[in-house]
């Protein structure tokens, strides 16, 4: 009891879909169970036309307060984006030092460095600070030889050396404006 070839697609995302349906008045009740059998909702739709004028006007409305309001938020991001940037890195120094702290101890005597390697010269890198501080740890070997899965301590078996080491990734930032 639908109305032949009244059912439109309106919208659809990669797990539902938005459809249009015409039916006879006393084939609705029927519709709506055989409908929600087949685990799909049914919304009534009445047309009115000045809600639907509001919605244009509310939808352009609201268009230009998107565009009045984009040029000054840009303006902001620029400039607290350094703050935020600066906050990150310090926030990493402070993890590398106690880090540092945990694993060897009191006094404090340990360098820090910030490397950027080639994605070639990355395994040779690792090599070499392998072997000039295994002394430092010697459980390292051990974890690296053997998968160990700490609850909230957040060790893997990639991410484990004898020298304290903290990935920055900033490719995190990489946005389009």
């Amino acid at each position: 009891m639908v109305v032949p070839r009244s059912s439109h697609l309106l919208f659809e995302d990669h797990d539902s879909g938005l459809f249009s349906v015409t039916l006879f008045l006393k084939a609705v009740d029927d519709f709506k169970h055989k409908a929600r059998e087949n685990k799909f909702v049914v919304r009534d739709f009445q047309y009115n036309e000045e809600e639907l004028k509001a919605d244009k006007e509310e939808m352009t409305r609201l268009s230009t307060d998107k565009k009045k309001q984009f040029g000054p938020l840009v303006r902001w991001l620029k400039v607290n984006f350094s703050e935020a940037f600066i906050a990150w890195i310090h926030i990493k120094a402070l993890r590398v030092f106690v880090e540092s702290v945990l694993r060897y101890g009191l006094p404090v005597n340990f360098q820090a460095m910030l490397l950027q390697p080639s994605k070639k010269t990355m395994k040779r890198l690792r090599e070499v600070l392998n072997d000039l501080y295994k002394h430092l740890d010697s459980s390292a070997s051990a974890i690296i030889d053997c998968a160990m899965d700490i609850p909230g301590l957040n060790l893997s078996v990639q991410e484990y050396y004898p020298y304290v080491y903290y990935k920055i990734d900033c490719n995190l930032f990489d946005f389009k404006v």
